[in-house]
């Protein structure tokens, strides 16, 4: 009996160490390769990309992404849904970033549609937006093709507000996308 206890209470010990061990997965994160490789850029897709701690490593993360990766979304239901990857192409300055929807259709002739305010943790460099919905009620129309824009909202009577009104603010991160 005392010999199956010792032999239990080994095992135990060996299958604890074993589990913590194996519960330790490497999880991938925005990690700078990752962020370098996308940097300033708007990555769209009708598709959610699965949380980081489901891949493995940031080149797993990437592919996904890559794969998922469209020019183009198909309206369903008389609205669009959007999956929106931003990775910043600097840490964020503050708790809210606009984001402006422009129609550049014609590219002589943009037209801003509508701002929408992102709320942010300062210093991300990533920002995930799943399930962003835009309807033609919004101003969105099918056939269209729309450059989005995230930025730093404007300060009032601050330096940059001029250059902000003039169209010519510093973007954190930029995309384009043609809505069907």
């Amino acid at each position: 009996m005392k010999l199956m206890r010792r032999w239990f209470g080994r095992w135990i010990g060996v299958m604890a160490v074993v589990g913590s061990l194996t519960a330790y997965v490497p999880v991938a994160r925005a990690d700078d390769g990752l962020w370098r490789a996308f940097q300033g850029k708007l990555v769209f897709s009708d598709i959610a990309l699965a949380p980081a701690s489901f891949f493995e490593n940031s080149a797993q993360m990437s592919s996904a992404l890559r794969r998922i990766q469209r020019t183009t979304i198909d309206q369903g239901a008389g609205f669009w849904r959007i999956h929106l990857m931003a990775f910043l192409a600097k840490p964020a300055a503050t708790g809210t970033l606009v984001l402006r929807a422009t129609d550049v259709s014609d590219p002589r002739v943009p037209q801003l549609v509508r701002v929408f305010e992102i709320p942010v943790n300062r210093g991300d460099k990533e920002l995930r937006l799943d399930d962003f919905v835009v309807t033609q009620t919004m101003g969105f129309a099918p056939g269209a093709s729309y450059e989005f824009v995230l930025e730093a909202p404007a300060d009032e009577g601050g330096a940059g507000a001029e250059t902000r009104k003039a169209g010519k603010a510093d973007a954190y991160a930029k995309g384009v996308i043609t809505l069907r």
